[in-house]
């Protein structure tokens, strides 16, 4: 992992904060300035925009998305696979139902960026005693654990089935993990899988998987632009 010493901001062009390489390619993290003069963190997956600070309200409404349904024990027990610059994770902690967190990040260097604190809004998530931080794919780890060991999954690995970043990640929309999901949830427990696009084939494998999905639709104004972003949730019953 490559830490680079850190200029001044310039308006004119994104500043390379960090940048690691691995057998899946590179991942940076870079800083820029918007017009206005604000500090914003982006992260960038081989060359691939993937998330910035600029805008976070659908990161951070995947964790509301799935506290809206209440556990039944009335705490929360929660997997998030993906931990991307930790918007999600940092709106979990804000509710005090919440007792513990696992964070499951294939990227070894976004792990070590969010503890190390090179994104102020998120420094310290990974700090909190009811936080524990797996590097791990999902997809790989998840199986492994317990039946019946979570209250809620949150998904947010990649852009969602139809606009992938890297294609191994398939596999996390289709029927065999999503019935790894189910089986990994308490019952009534919660899984929201957070896509760039709209995604009819996910809602309709969450649907048969879990007889019943909400697809809950945001329209986001990114620097004068209105784009759409979807959140799929479905309940174990």
């Amino acid at each position: 992992m490559v830490r680079s010493e850190i200029p001044a901001p310039d308006a004119s062009r994104p500043v390379t904060l960090a940048v690691d390489e691995s057998a899946r390619g590179s991942v940076a993290l870079r800083r820029r300035l918007t017009d206005e003069g604000a500090e914003v963190f982006e992260l960038i997956t081989n060359g691939t925009f993937v998330m910035d600070t600029l805008e976070t309200t659908t990161e951070r409404l995947l964790a509301r998305a799935a506290l809206a349904h209440p556990p039944a024990t009335g705490t929360w027990s929660v997997t998030v696979g993906g931990l991307g610059l930790g918007f999600t994770v940092r709106e979990l902690l804000a509710d005090p139902r919440i007792t513990h967190v696992d964070v499951v990040e294939l990227e070894p260097a976004v792990v070590a960026w969010v503890r190390e604190g090179l994104v102020p809004d998120t420094a310290g998530v990974l700090d909190d005693p009811r936080v524990r931080a797996h590097v791990d794919d999902v997809r790989r780890w998840l199986p492994e654990r317990p039946d019946a060991s979570t209250d809620a999954i949150l998904l947010d690995v990649d852009n969602g089935p139809d606009f992938l970043v890297h294609m191994a990640n398939t596999e996390v929309y289709e029927p065999p993990f999503l019935a790894v999901v189910k089986r990994a949830l308490r019952p009534g427990g919660v899984v929201a899988v957070w896509s760039a696009t709209r995604s009819t084939s996910l809602r309709r494998r969450l649907e048969r998987t879990f007889a019943g999905c909400e697809e809950v639709h945001r329209v986001v104004e990114r620097e004068g632009r209105d784009l759409d972003y979807y959140l799929y949730v479905a309940r174990r019953s």
